[in-house]
């Protein structure tokens, strides 16, 4: 076969023109039966014969056309060829009996014998076109892995692109496809081509009896984390949870159609193993459950809000009811007490000496107490929080 080649680079210029001739080769199949896990899988002595922890990945191989029809227990593994991973930032190793491409390139010795190579293999042949497994054989899939018929491929829309795992999990870099009728949760507004990023584990596929591609569903998957741009996600929390009648957050994200990052799942926990839990908002900031907020500190619990409000009035609105200052009430009766001490003291010594004496002293005392009393008076309104409300 003869392509006819046309280019601007100059070392080419000659080629212009005339028709070259380019063999087509076809690449080399082979037919996986073992593939280097663990020390022990497939065995310790393959294992460290092929370089120990360097020899991850590392798959044991036939070549296709002579193997097709061999089962896994006839087969010496010491007899087979051997391939690495030809990418090094990936580790998608195939499954016993799967189907891969193989390559010669430079092995490790080529740098002292350029015309060394040795055999890399550059991806599984996706024969079933299944993301869990594309073995011909009937063999076991490996010494762990068992295929689940419930588990879907994912839908593909127009210019997505899909990294998904063999168990139900995986990434979608998509974006807003206006169709009718609406394929899924995402679309319902912005323009096509908005993007977004979905990423799951643990996909639930709707109908069991169909065999057709699945499609994300925030309200069903186990856990998942949604990155936006005008999309609207139909995420339903806890239809139960006491929300601020004061605020009135809008808690379900459908409401909200511009840039948002959810997460969504049974748990969510957030750990800092050395600094701060830093949480910033432009409006606010809601935290809301059915059951208790727990707020434990080792050193202290610090609330600082030029107004801090402890629950609402019965009509929803804020409380007014202040609070007082601790330590300027305790001082503010420990005055009064000490004052109404002082003069139940004088009175209960007045004697009846020269007459009409003790009733000049107990006006004496009432006075004092009298001026103490108003005294305290004015001091009252200081010792209410300018800070914190109740109802």
């Amino acid at each position: 076969m003869s392509f006819r080649i046309k280019t601007g680079l100059s070392p080419f210029n000659a080629a212009l023109g005339r028709n070259i001739s380019i063999p087509i080769q076809t690449p080399q199949i082979g037919k996986v039966f073992a593939v280097i896990t663990t020390e022990n899988t497939p065995t310790k002595e393959l294992y460290e014969r092929e370089g120990k922890s360097n020899g991850i990945g590392t798959i044991f191989y036939l070549d296709y056309i002579g193997s097709k029809d061999t089962v896994l227990n006839e087969v010496n593994l010491s007899s087979c060829s051997v391939a690495k991973p030809y990418y090094p930032h990936l580790q998608d190793y195939p499954l016993v009996g799967e189907l891969v491409t193989l390559v010669d390139a430079p092995a490790p010795a080529s740098q002292e014998a350029p015309n060394i190579t040795q055999k890399y293999y550059t991806g599984i042949i996706n024969v079933w076109n299944n993301n869990q497994q594309n073995s011909l054989s009937n063999d076991s899939l490996g010494a762990t892995f068992s295929e689940n018929g419930e588990i879907r491929k994912l839908f593909a829309f127009e210019g997505d692109r899909i990294y998904q795992g063999r168990k139900g999990n995986g990434i979608r870099f998509g974006s807003t496809v206006k169709m009718t009728p609406m394929l899924n949760e995402w679309s319902n507004t912005g323009n096509n081509g908005d993007p977004i990023t979905i990423l799951v584990n643990g996909y639930i596929t709707t109908d069991q009896k169909q065999i057709t591609p699945n499609i994300e569903e925030i309200n069903k998957e186990l856990s998942s984390i949604y990155l936006t741009s005008t999309q609207r996600i139909p995420l339903i929390p806890d239809r139960n949870v006491n929300l601020n009648p004061i605020t009135n957050p809008k808690i379900v994200s459908s409401y909200f159609g511009g840039s948002q990052l959810l997460f969504n799942s049974d748990r969510l926990v957030l750990n800092s193993k050395k600094d701060e839990v830093m949480i910033f908002a432009k409006t606010n900031v809601e935290i809301n459950t059915n059951n208790v907020i727990n707020l434990n500190a080792g050193e202290r619990n610090h609330l600082n809000s030029p107004r801090n409000f402890i629950g609402t009035k019965s009509d929803g609105t804020l409380p007014d009811e202040p609070l007082l200052l601790g330590t300027q009430t305790i001082n503010l009766l420990t005055d009064i007490l000490e004052a109404v001490s002082n003069f139940g003291s004088e009175v209960s010594s007045v004697i009846s000496a020269p007459a009409g004496s003790p009733l000049m002293d107990l006006n004496a005392s009432g006075n004092k107490l009298s001026n103490t009393i108003n005294n305290l008076m004015g001091k009252l309104n200081k010792i209410i929080s300018k800070q914190n409300y109740t109802s």
